[in-house]
């Protein structure tokens, strides 16, 4: 009686896993079913989808919007993500762990990009680098130079920007509770030896907390591969296909073309390319667990 009663809250504290689990199961066994075939949100496809094999993938490769949506988003994901984001991140947090004046200040200005909805960040960034926005009203027009409309003639540099904006206050976060670990008497040994900062940060900093780097990496990369809200409400993908990333793709595709079948393929080699950046990133990590 005893034993049943105890397995009872167990069984409940299981139930919400269990719940989204097999939710999240039924998501991806049906979006891996729907990509095989010409599922559409209208027409006879709609009710009675047709089994077409691997078409929609052969499309995906022989398809300019597609490898050019692609070439996108890796561009995006690596300089506003992993280069942007985690770096400036790192540099944010090392710059800051001794910093006593106007910390508050500029901790508060970094979380604040973190902290705005995502569509009134859009509607900031949009606004901001308008052909009368705030880039050309302070650093152009007072100097006799002509405006520019940044969001045609440099509209990938914009979201990169926006995004390291947005996003980098996780990093920072992140790498500050990783410094927050390392013993100060290490870094105390460093400086008796005759260490400078970049050899304090070298030899100490970085191999510590090397692990987090690869899992700040990891996560940056899947958020960042899959981000859509920022860039659609900025460019909605434009101007032609400058700023179109995956997801914008297949959004289109899926919910303004009708074609729910080829933007389940998007999505499903999405997936792929995400793991495969996350098996990369877990050797790396596991690499450096058994050096250690």
């Amino acid at each position: 009686m005893i034993v049943g009663m105890s397995k009872r809250p167990m069984l409940w504290i299981m139930l919400p896993f269990i719940i989204l689990i097999s939710v999240l199961l039924v998501c991806v066994v049906w979006t891996v079913f729907t990509s095989f075939t010409d599922k559409a949100l209208i027409g006879k496809a709609a009710i009675y989808p047709s089994f077409i094999g691997i078409k929609n993938y052969t499309r995906l490769l022989h398809h300019p919007s597609f490898l050019n949506s692609l070439k996108v988003s890796m561009i995006f994901s690596v300089f506003s993500g992993i280069l942007g984001q985690s770096v400036i991140g790192l540099a944010l947090a090392v710059s800051l762990k001794k910093k006593r004046k106007g910390r508050s200040f500029l901790e508060f200005s970094v979380l604040m990009g973190w902290l705005i909805p995502d569509i009134v960040a859009a509607f900031m960034w949009g606004a901001f680098a308008s052909k009368s926005g705030f880039l050309n009203t302070v650093f152009l027009v007072p100097f006799g130079l002509n405006p520019i409309n940044w969001l045609s003639s440099n509209p990938l540099m914009i979201i990169i920007i926006a995004n390291i904006w947005k996003g980098t206050a996780w990093s920072y976060l992140l790498f500050s509770a990783a410094l927050d670990t390392i013993p100060e008497e290490l870094f105390e040994a460093c400086i008796a030896d005759g260490a400078g900062v970049w050899q304090k940060f070298t030899n100490v900093t970085f191999p510590l907390i090397f692990p987090k780097i690869i899992m700040n990496l990891l996560l940056i990369t899947i958020w960042t591969f899959g981000y859509f809200p920022l860039v659609y409400g900025i460019t909605g993908g434009g101007p032609g296909h400058a700023t179109e990333i995956l997801p914008i793709l297949m959004y289109k595709e899926a919910f303004e073309s009708f074609n729910i079948g080829y933007g389940s393929a998007i999505s499903i080699v999405m997936a792929l390319i995400v793991g495969s950046f996350s098996f990369i990133y877990f050797i790396a990590l596991k690499r450096t667990e058994d050096v250690d």
